[in-house]
């Protein structure tokens, strides 16, 4: 086993304690203007000035840096003219992509959380956790810890599947998801959506899972588009 972490993690100390190394610095950094701009604390088309963000996370400049030229790559900032970068606005085309891709990967994560229900009782606990949580933040107003709860839900249809590539395929969607989720109204009558999806899931039912896994996200694309550009 190498010495140190490559992956972003840290690296393991003398003592057996862990230090914080570059890479982890970066990752935190990354994960912390993520979830900014998914609570919209960094709202479409702001300017991030390298410095204030360092500031505002309690980091030097380098790992900050570093993050923000990962979000540019990933395409979630944007580069300005002359220099700094901005939080990259959301296009209808964007949104589109998104659910393009999102749609059949999250079917066929249902169909195999279905298969797998029989011998998961742990993943269904999870998931019925999550739509408990969610009707919570729904009742309490708290629009960003419902947001949390429905993405965790469709996260644990994925790790349902059992399935190692539709899982990190679909963790590179995440972030995404994540944003569009924040950024468009949540109908009540998509959180029957998810617990009709669990029934069908709980019960091993494949076919129904998938179904009404596609009526969900249909329904869900038609809410994204109308609240974010007004229109279907």
């Amino acid at each position: 086993m190498a010495e140190n972490s490559r992956s972003g993690g840290t690296a393991q100390a003398a003592d057996g304690g862990a230090r914080t190394t570059p890479a982890s610095l970066s990752a935190r950094a990354r994960d912390a203007v993520l979830q900014r701009i998914v609570d919209r604390r960094y709202e479409q088309g702001a300017r991030l000035v390298e410095r204030e963000v360092a500031e505002e996370l309690s980091m030097s400049r380098v790992p900050v840096r570093e993050a923000l030229r990962a979000l540019v790559a990933e395409g979630l900032l944007e580069l300005l003219p002359h220099s700094g970068v901005r939080v990259r606005r959301l296009e209808r085309a964007d949104v589109e992509h998104l659910y393009e891709v999102w749609e059949p990967l999250t079917i066929q994560a249902s169909r195999l959380a279905a298969r797998a229900a029989a011998d998961d009782s742990e993943g269904l606990a999870a998931l019925e956790a999550t739509l408990r949580q969610a009707e919570r933040a729904a009742a309490e107003d708290e629009g960003p810890r419902e947001v949390a709860a429905h993405t965790a839900f469709h996260e644990g249809v994925v790790a349902m599947s059992g399935n190692p590539l539709l899982t990190r395929t679909m963790e590179q969607l995440s972030w995404q998801l994540r944003l569009v989720f924040g950024m468009r109204e949540e109908p009540a009558h998509m959180r029957a959506q998810h617990a009709e999806m669990f029934r069908h899931i709980a019960a091993g039912d494949v076919e129904a899972a998938a179904a009404s896994t596609l009526l969900h996200v249909r329904d869900s694309r038609t809410v994204a588009l109308r609240s974010l550009f007004g229109n279907d």
